[in-house]
């Protein structure tokens, strides 16, 4: 069994092509309904994913990062993120309380909101594997998101900022990461957005 396979659809088959998207890094995150069960991620589009955001916040190997290098780059990497969410819906700066701040990408609040929302990001990549850990926080991030209004559009947007920063940080992606970003942001989302229900 896949990642989230008590979210696949009844019949669905694990082993069914992912629907074709761009090679570039401006794929469709928005090509599901708001709740609907997404098919499973396989081992190898885990594997995509965990190793694009290996080579962003390297934890092992040659080039591993400190814990301080780590928070830094998350915080940068985070103003990234935000510039792009603003970028693609400049609507979705009026959710946030810093909304009003001068010089908003050296703003301390965006910053703090920007690393969260990476370290949720990067908390669920290396949860891949372990989804009986994984699940729990996503529905609780879910639930809370629910309570701040976030609807089923908010996630897209993040989600095509996700994939437009990832790809921006490797010179691109392939077809085959940029389906499994999708694939499994997708199933993220869904998990979320049925936890706030």
């Amino acid at each position: 069994m896949g990642l989230f396979s008590k979210f696949t659809k009844k019949g669905a088959s694990e082993d069914a092509p992912a629907k074709e998207t761009t090679t570039t890094t401006t794929a469709s995150v928005a090509t599901e309904q708001p709740s609907a069960p997404q098919a499973a991620a396989s081992a190898d589009e885990i594997e995509y994913v965990q190793s694009t955001w290996q080579l962003i916040f390297p934890i092992f190997g040659p080039n591993k990062l400190s814990a301080e290098e780590l928070n830094a780059k998350k915080t940068a990497v985070g103003v990234l993120l935000f510039r792009e969410i603003f970028s693609l819906a400049p609507e979705a700066l009026q959710l946030f309380s810093f909304k009003n701040v001068e010089d908003l990408y050296e703003s301390p609040m965006l910053k703090a909101h920007g690393k969260a929302v990476v370290g949720a990001v990067d908390a669920s990549v290396h949860l891949l594997d372990d989804v009986s850990k994984l699940i729990p926080i996503l529905e609780e991030l879910g639930q809370f998101n629910n309570r701040k209004k976030i609807v089923a559009a908010h996630y897209d947007v993040v989600g095509q900022a996700v994939v437009n920063v990832i790809g921006s940080a490797l010179n691109g992606l392939s077809e085959e990461q940029t389906n499994a970003w999708v694939k499994v942001y997708s199933t993220i989302k869904s998990v979320m957005l049925a936890a706030g229900e």
